[in-house]
């Protein structure tokens, strides 16, 4: 099995330096090519898209020979490629620049996207009421049978007649002829029963209130993003 090994550079003369090291480390000529100049940028982007480069990657390397840089691209055994990736770093292979602007803003790329999200906890510490319990008070009303004897009066009016025979004092006979009215008038008790509601007690609720401090600790929590690279270089497949 074997591997597409590629270095960009800045300079042509690095790019051949870089071509000549692979080849008096072993590599075969015909493994290795070069990509140089705007008219072999399609050919370079062709090139690395039939080794298996994703588009997006292999137009990125395509635009940077067309924007003057040269491209090595060789065939490695897959054992070999890290011996190769360090040739051509040793001889000055540069990273591969961010996609033009144009290139960015083209509706035809598709791009996938995968997101962390870098949080922050905040902690907000306040105060909430919460019912602990407390007393009632419920008046009820209970009834008491209460009996006592007692003694009640009754009157009554007779009318007696009594056969007299005698003479008048001179007093009496003064007054006997006299028109008069005597009148007596019975009495009887029946019970009465008087109420009065007397307080003998009082039960009363209150509630007292207090403050204190209290120090209160939480845990404010925070994700971070660490970013590194997987799988080695971009141009590593």
């Amino acid at each position: 099995m074997s591997t597409i090994v590629v270095g960009l550079y800045k300079e042509t003369g690095s790019a051949k330096k870089a071509f000549q090291a692979l080849i008096a480390a072993g590599c075969q000529e015909k493994d290795i090519e070069t990509f140089g100049g705007a008219d072999s940028a399609d050919k370079a982007a062709q090139g690395l898209l039939g080794h298996g480069f994703r588009k997006e990657l292999a137009d990125r390397y395509g635009a940077a020979v067309r924007q003057g840089h040269t491209l090595v691209a060789a065939d490695i055994a897959d054992q070999d490629a890290d011996a190769a990736e360090a040739i051509l770093d040793k001889n000055g292979a540069i990273d591969l620049p961010a996609a033009p602007a144009s290139q960015k803003a083209s509706g035809s790329r598709n791009v996938e996207e995968e997101t962390l999200q870098v949080v922050n906890e905040e902690i907000g510490i306040g105060k909430r009421r919460v019912a602990k319990g407390g007393m009632k008070l419920t008046s009820q009303v209970t009834e008491t049978p209460v009996r006592e004897t007692i003694m009640l009066r009754d009157e009554t009016v007779d009318v007696e007649r009594r056969t007299v025979d005698r003479a008048l004092s001179p007093d009496e006979g003064k007054a006997a002829f006299e028109d008069k009215t005597v009148e007596l008038t019975a009495t009887s008790e029946t019970p009465e029963i008087t109420k009065e509601a007397r307080v003998v007690e009082e039960v009363v609720l209150s509630k007292t209130a207090s403050e204190q401090e209290k120090t209160v600790e939480a845990v404010a929590r925070r994700t971070d993003v660490k970013v590194e690279p997987v799988g080695g270089k971009p141009g590593k497949r």
